[in-house]
C-alpha cells in the first residue's frame, strides 16, 4: 500500500501552480494580440468605407441640377 508522503504533495500543489500560471500567461499573450488584429482590422475596413463615402459624395454633388435641390409641392384641395 501507497503512503502520500506531505513532500510529494506539495511537490504535487507547486507543479500545479506552475502550470496554470504559464498556461494564464500564454492566454494572455494571445488574447492581446488576437485583439490587437481586430482593432486594425476594423480600423482599416473603417477607413475604406469612409473613402468610398467620400467618393461617391463628391461624384454625386457634381452632377446635381438645379431642379433635383428643390421640390415644389402643389396642395391638393377636397372638392365638395
Amino acid at each position: 500500500m501507497m503512503v502520500a508522503s506531505l513532500g510529494g504533495i506539495l511537490k504535487t500543489i507547486l507543479w500545479i501552480f506552475i502550470i496554470s500560471g504559464i498556461i494564464q500567461f500564454i492566454v494572455k499573450l494571445t488574447a492581446n494580440y488576437a485583439v490587437r488584429r481586430v482593432n486594425e482590422e476594423v480600423k482599416n475596413n473603417q477607413r475604406a468605407q469612409s473613402n468610398t463615402q467620400n467618393a461617391r459624395a463628391k461624384q454625386t454633388s457634381g452632377n446635381k441640377t438645379p431642379d433635383s435641390e428643390y421640390v415644389d409641392f402643389i396642395e391638393i384641395k377636397d372638392q365638395e
